[in-house]
């Protein structure tokens, strides 16, 4: 089946979320029209989409994107799926937080099947699909990489942790990736599809003035503020700039020669402390807290088939450095205090609020 034209309509589910905010633009900039789906359509938080990405983006609303038949509507008259939406429920109890993503990648699967239009189907997975990472621990990530030790979550005991929770987390984005692939090859369905798997996003925003600094933008913000539990649980690991995840959302969508594969959108190495070192050169003036004390990352990935694509789209060094990333977010941040609409994502509710 050909691939995607420019005017062709992509469906880009969790249309108020980060990864989803920045691949709207990004489809949008490369001359596609873009469907993107909400779970209520008439809330106040979701008013400003529509006006702020234009006459070329329409809105719908999905209000469970795991109940039976979610995307019928939805998907109807699409060429290509952008599957963003990533359910973020940190429940401790693997029946309640980790079906809720399966069902929804297998729902967006079984309605794209009933479309002819369909072309191309991207999920947005992410890296603990492939490794849960441990302080100093080597590993290698490639194709064939999975995160085996999530399976834990059907064993584990049920704690109030918030790291039990996060387990479960990794088991469903691991289960809801490799079911995918499995899905693929038993229906053979007439459209191709593929993965993307970003680890730690960061970079530009889309209209935090609206959403608040939502995912990692805000732990970024707890850093620049001096808050430091949450590195405890995101430990040194690969960084990413935002918007090279979204292009290579646009490439699974787009590229002939891209069937069937996984794009690790892992850009380098980074720790908190080299995050804190860029706002120090940047912004001179304020005092940050001291280093923490950290192991770096101690991981090898084989990331060089997105370096490549990255390239074919324009960017002659592949991934963007660590330092023009956080550059890009700190004037947000400027802003945000200057006229006191910035926000933490500091609860559950806060993490479910744009998922």
């Amino acid at each position: 089946m050909p691939i995607l034209e420019l005017g062709d309509l992509v469906l880009v589910t969790g249309a108020n979320g980060y990864i989803g905010g920045v691949t709207i633009q990004k489809l949008l900039d490369a001359g596609f029209r873009v469907r993107g789906t909400v779970r209520d359509i008439s809330a106040p938080k979701n008013a400003w989409l529509q006006p702020h990405y234009g006459p070329n983006f329409s809105l719908v609303q999905v209000p469970d994107v795991a109940a039976p038949n979610a995307f019928d509507e939805a998907i109807k008259g699409v060429h290509g799926v952008c599957h963003t939406a990533a359910s973020l429920i940190f429940d401790p109890d693997p029946e309640i937080a980790i079906a809720p993503e399966i069902n929804g990648v297998m729902n967006i699967l079984n309605a794209a099947a009933t479309q002819d239009t369909v072309k191309r189907v991207v999920y947005t997975s992410s890296s603990c699909a492939a490794v849960q990472i441990k302080s100093g621990r080597k590993y290698h990530l490639n194709q064939s990489s999975w995160n085996e030790e999530a399976k834990a979550a059907w064993t584990l005991p049920i704690t109030n942790e918030f790291s039990r929770g996060f387990i479960n987390y990794e088991a469903k984005k691991m289960e809801g990736e490799r079911r995918a692939f499995q899905w693929m090859k038993d229906n053979k369905p007439r459209f191709e599809f593929n993965s993307v798997l970003p680890n730690v996003n960061f970079g530009t925003m889309i209209r935090p003035d609206k959403t608040g600094f939502i995912s990692v933008p805000g732990l970024l913000k707890m850093l620049w503020e001096g808050e430091t539990a949450f590195t405890g649980m995101l430990l040194p690991q690969w960084y990413v700039d935002v918007e090279d995840t979204a292009l290579l959302h646009v490439a699974a969508l787009t590229f002939p020669d891209v069937v069937s594969e996984r794009l690790f959108a892992y850009a380098g190495r980074f720790c908190w402390n080299d995050v804190l070192e860029i706002f120090r050169k940047e912004v001179p003036e304020k005092k940050f807290i001291d280093n923490l004390e950290e192991v770096p990352d101690n991981g090898t990935v084989e990331n060089q088939r997105s370096v490549e694509i990255l390239k074919r789209l324009g960017k002659k060094e592949g991934f963007t450095l660590l330092e023009e990333a956080i550059k890009k977010w700190i004037p947000f941040m400027l802003r945000a205090e200057k006229e006191g609409w910035s926000k933490t994502p500091t609860t559950a509710e806060d993490l479910r609020r744009f998922d």
